[in-house]
């Protein structure tokens, strides 16, 4: 192809993506960065804080992997040695909240929300934490956690939980304290799929339980399209065959 027939095309994309600023692109799963929020590591003691091993460390930190799901369905985390605890009875050391887990800037359209979590002890008569989702037009949805309905103790990894979009996302039958723990894989649906979540509050709700949560993940998303990111590469691919 000659020259001047690239710069035409160039001369078209341009124009294109003129005339539509932004675009969006769908992804099947985004992982919400936990760190800057971080106050415990599944390296170690997350309950205590101290620096001994426990089930939780045979996680496989540093790494993107399948967790089982709701209706079999696997669930990608990324998984880092950060986690959040905040406050049950049992453990009172922790903060009663962890506000403004931001989620990636470029969120525009959120199906689901999977969370991958458990708690150290349990309530069974009332729920013991929740899920504060926050929108980009400033509204806000919750999820409350229960124990033997969408959470348990993580030492109770044989039990059966009632709400059928949260199940065993992940077991291990060796490590301390019990011998045995394991982390739950709760899906939750957003009622505002076309709505953008910006932020992600967790909060106790003081019971005796005491929540950890090792990881978040968006669903079936919509993501912003960098334009101007694009329009330099197809002209990057479009010098390469001139």
């Amino acid at each position: 192809m000659s020259v001047r027939l690239y710069v035409l095309a160039f001369l078209i994309t341009t124009i294109s993506f003129a005339l539509v600023p932004t675009g969006l692109t769908a992804e099947e799963w985004v992982f919400v960065d936990l760190k800057p929020k971080a106050n415990s590591r599944l390296d170690q003691q997350w309950w205590t804080g101290e620096k001994a091993a426990s089930t939780l460390s045979f996680l496989p930190i540093g790494k993107t992997e399948d967790f089982a799901g709701p209706n079999d369905k696997k669930v990608k985390f990324k998984i880092e040695k950060e986690c959040v605890v905040v406050f049950g009875t049992n453990a009172a050391k922790w903060p009663k909240k962890i506000a403004g887990i931001k989620t990636d800037p470029k969120v525009q359209k959120v199906s689901f929300v999977h969370f991958l979590h458990a708690s150290g002890w349990e309530d069974n008569v009332a729920p013991s934490y929740k899920f504060i989702m926050h929108y980009d037009d400033n509204s806000k949805a919750e999820l409350e956690m229960q124990s033997g309905i969408n959470s348990d103790d993580w030492c109770h990894d044989d039990s059966k939980l009632q709400d059928k979009n949260s199940v065993w996302g992940w077991i291990k039958k060796e490590g301390a304290p019990c011998g045995h723990a394991g982390l739950i894989t709760t899906k939750w649906k957003n009622p505002k799929p076309n709505k953008g979540i910006v932020s992600i509050d967790i909060e106790s709700l003081g019971t005796g339980a005491v929540p950890v949560i090792a990881g978040i993940t968006l669903g079936d998303v919509s993501l912003n399209v960098d334009v101007q990111k694009k329009l330099t590469t197809k002209w990057g691919v479009l010098k390469g065959r001139i």
